[in-house]
Formats: C-alpha cells, sequence, structure tokens
C-alpha cells in the first residue's frame, strides 16, 4: 500500500495515516485508516524502544465473494523502532566474502590508514627528524594536502588521493570480475536524504499479466543515513556532536553537498581544474563529510558499542565486522566505502570529459601500474602519484613474508606518529596516556565544528 498522512499534534506526537493499495497489484483495492501516538518513554525505562501505538479501521470492502472483507472492521496497531541495520546486513549489500578476506587483513587496514593519517599530520606536529625517519621507512609525503597558506590546490597532492582509492577499486573490482560478479557501482548521484534502507520497486507480475508487483532491488539499497541518536553521538566529544547532527540532517544535504555535487560535475567548472586541484577539494569539501554523514555506531566483533583508539593495534579490531566507516583503519570494509568512492572516481572521467570537449587531446591517457591514468601535462602534476611503497609481496606476489615485512615498517611509522601526536610526559609513559579526545585517524578530523 502507498501510506500518507500528517501530525495533528506534537505535543503528543499525534498521527494520522491512510494506507491505499497501490492500482494493479493484488491489493488495490485496499484501504485503512490509521490512528495513533508515539508512545510514552519512561524516564526510569531501560534500553527502551519507541513504539507507535493506535487503532486501525478497514475504510471499505476489498475482496469478494468468500474473501470479501467488510468496511467498519477496526483493529490495534503496535510499530516498535528496530535497530538500523548496518549496510552489510542488507542482503545483496555486503562485499563478496573474498573481498572482505583481503580488505580486513592486518595489511590492508594498515596501508589505508598510515596513507591517510600521514597526510593529516604531515605539517604538523611531525617534526623534520620525524620526516626524515618515515621517509627512510618509504613513507614519505612528497606533496602534503596543505601548505602554510591552507588547502594546496597546485602541488598535485589531490592526485594522490584520486590514484590511491582508484587503485584500491581496481584490486576490489578484479576479486568481483574472477568470482563472475558484476562490480560494485558507484552512485550515480548522493543518495537522497529520504533514501530507505530496503528499496522495493514495481514490477510487472509474471503470474498475472497486467497487473504490478513489488520487488527487492538490492542495487538501491542499504543507503539510508544512520540516524544521529544518543547512542552514536555518545562516541563523539561533546563538542563535535552539533557536527555530527548536522552531517546527517536534511537540510545538510541540501544546502552543501548538493551545491558541490553541482560543481563537481559541471563540466565548466571542471574544465577550469587541474587533476591535483579536483582532487584536494573533493577529499576536504566533499568526501570527508560523506563518510561522516552513512557512518552508524562503531561496534566490535560482539555488536557492543566500541571505538578503536587511535593507536590500538589489538587483533581484535582485525575482525571484518569492524567495518566503521569513520575511522581509517576500517571505513574500506564497508560496503558504502565503494559506493560513495565510486562517486568520487567518477568525478576524474567527468574532469576527463570536461578538458577534452575545451582541448581534444590535450590530456593524455596512460596505464599506470595496472590502473587508467593520465600523463603529466598542463593538466596533471604528477608522474608518480604516491599509493604506498611496493613491498615484495607486490613484486612477487608472497603472501607472507611481504605482507609481514610491509605490516612492520607501518606500525613503525605509525609508532613515530604517535610520539609526535602524544605529549611528551616521561619515558615509558605514552602507553599510558589516555587517547586524544578526537581521533587523528578520524574522517571528521578535517570537519569544522560549528561556532557556538
Amino acid at each position: 500500500m502507498d501510506i500518507t498522512g500528517e501530525i495533528l499534534d506534537w505535543s503528543t506526537a499525534r498521527f494520522r495515516l491512510t494506507g491505499k493499495g497501490r492500482p494493479k497489484t493484488g491489493v488495490a483495492d485496499f484501504h485503512y485508516e490509521y490512528d495513533g501516538v508515539l508512545s510514552r518513554t519512561w524516564e526510569a525505562g531501560v534500553e527502551q524502544r519507541h513504539s507507535l501505538t493506535g487503532t486501525v479501521l478497514r475504510a471499505k470492502d476489498h475482496g469478494s465473494g468468500s474473501n470479501l472483507a467488510r468496511a467498519g472492521v477496526t483493529a490495534s496497531f503496535v510499530a516498535v523502532k528496530r535497530s538500523f541495520p548496518a549496510p552489510r546486513e542488507v542482503p545483496g549489500v555486503a562485499l563478496l566474502p573474498e573481498a572482505l578476506s583481503m580488505l580486513a587483513t592486518r595489511v590492508h587496514r594498515l596501508r589505508h590508514t598510515t596513507w591517510h593519517v600521514l597526510r593529516s599530520v604531515w605539517r604538523g606536529p611531525l617534526t623534520d627528524v620525524d620526516r626524515k625517519e618515515i621517509a627512510e621507512l618509504g613513507w614519505g609525503i612528497d606533496r602534503p594536502p596543505f601548505n602554510h597558506k591552507g588547502l594546496d590546490l597546485a602541488n598535485g597532492a589531490g592526485e594522490d588521493f584520486l590514484f590511491m582509492h582508484r587503485r584500491m577499486i581496481r584490486m576490489v573490482n578484479e576479486i568481483y570480475e574472477r568470482s563472475g560478479v558484476p562490480v560494485i557501482r558507484g552512485w550515480a548521484a548522493i543518495p537522497g536524504a529520504d533514501a530507505p534502507q530496503y528499496v522495493y520497486l514495481e514490477k510487472d507480475d509474471p503470474a498475472r499479466p497486467g497487473e504490478k508487483i513489488m520487488r527487492y532491488d538490492a542495487a538501491r539499497s542499504g543507503f539510508m543515513v544512520p540516524p544521529a541518536d544518543a547512542e552514536l553521538l555518545a562516541t563523539f566529544p561533546e563538542a563535535r556532536r552539533p557536527t555530527m547532527k548536522l552531517l546527517k540532517s536534511p537540510n545538510y544535504l541540501s544546502f552543501a553537498m548538493r551545491a558541490l555535487e553541482r560543481t563537481y560535475t559541471s563540466p565548466l567548472e571542471l574544465s577550469r581544474l587541474s587533476l591535483g586541484a579536483l582532487g584536494n577539494l573533493l577529499e576536504f569539501t566533499i568526501h570527508n563529510q560523506m563518510h561522516m554523514r552513512w557512518a552508524s555506531v562503531p561496534r566490535d566483533a560482539q555488536g557492543k558499542v566500541a571505538l578503536r583508539g587511535d593507536f590500538d593495534f589489538d587483533e581484535k579490531w582485525d575482525d571484518p565486522s569492524y567495518d566503521y566507516l569513520g575511522d581509517f583503519y576500517s571505513s574500506h570494509l564497508n560496503p558504502l566505502f565503494w559506493r560513495l568512492h565510486g562517486w568520487v572516481d567518477n568525478r576524474i572521467q567527468d574532469w576527463f570529459d570536461a578538458h577534452e570537449a575545451v582541448a581534444p587531446g590535450e590530456i593524455e591517457r596512460i596505464d599506470h601500474k595496472g590502473v587508467a591514468w593520465f600523463k603529466p601535462g598542463k593538466w596533471v602534476a604528477v608522474a608518480e602519484p604516491f599509493d604506498w611503497p611496493e613491498s615484495e609481496h607486490d613484486h612477487h606476489g608472497d603472501h607472507g613474508h611481504g605482507d609481514e615485512h610491509a605490516v612492520a615498517v607501518m606500525l613503525k611509522v605509525l609508532k613515530i606518529v604517535r610520539r609526535a601526536q602524544e605529549p611528551t610526559v616521561g619515558e615509558g609513559l605514552a602507553a599510558e596516556l589516555p587517547e586524544p579526545p578526537l581521533n587523528v585517524m578520524s574522517f571528521l578530523r578535517w570537519i569544522d565544528v560549528p561556532a557556538e
């Protein structure tokens, strides 16, 4: 049925709904009226769920013969709010087990973490000594995304962002192709504020010609924005909670994200940008916000609310169920990561098309590390975009020694970052310090807090 309605009274949250069967379906003649209220939230209640209670009236007859249902019949109803279903729990949305297994390994988690965190801290708090140590380990950042004036749109740092994630997408796509499964498609447009978690589309009913039936559509499901409820907000410092509420609001989509989406899909605007400028702008004006808008409550393998500390690399966090979209260490295990990064990656083609329309052939396509990319020139600054140091695993297909070596190196790099990030209070005490109030490994780090 199609449901419409209105709020009759906000003081007691009383509502009235009308449900009518959709034409050409098996319930086309259904017509029901609902009257209900939001049940009281008990002050002393423990883990009480919101519920809607009320009565329903059959407003007109439906059916015929022995199946005739007479109008005027009433009944009670109770609707209990269920827990938000994580994307991995939505049928047809979860990653392939083979892809999930690869992405959950420590080497992949640490690669994504190390890459992002170094760009966050390279200009500070890291010192010249720290940067030299990290460079000697193969993780030097030649193009930090920020300079002393702010976001650097000229040094090609955004090319690193776009290339690294495009290479990640290729790795996952290869697994899907080998399995004979269609690859994950990025969002064609940023999902609307009213996107449900389970989408049903009207289709022709194969059993009844001329009539319709509703069929579940996995390709459009799983995109609902997780609510900014008390459970989620409690995982953030109090000063950041207004930011999270704003990011998840319909208004933020309307006045901020839609405007940015129009900019990054405009041929005129894209034709004026270098590839590096596009990448840096995407990362710091909409990409981070998308991560946090679709982030749901972080949970451990037992389903308990748990947020990993920045430098807590206990093996319990390597469980595939830890796929929190707000953490560098886990975001790429979340099915929505590949939808939103697919949207970001699609902007590269838009950018190329915009330049090609203005000056055909000015930007040349090449293959770089097996990834479709671009030759340096007027609009492309970097010959070797940085993703991660090539390990023995990359060169020789060794899934043992190469990965172990890469993990050891990345842990050394992150140890240097921790040393710089935390105040020096004495030898051996760093491990006892509490975590900083806002994780340096969170995508929320680069999102401004609204003024109080």
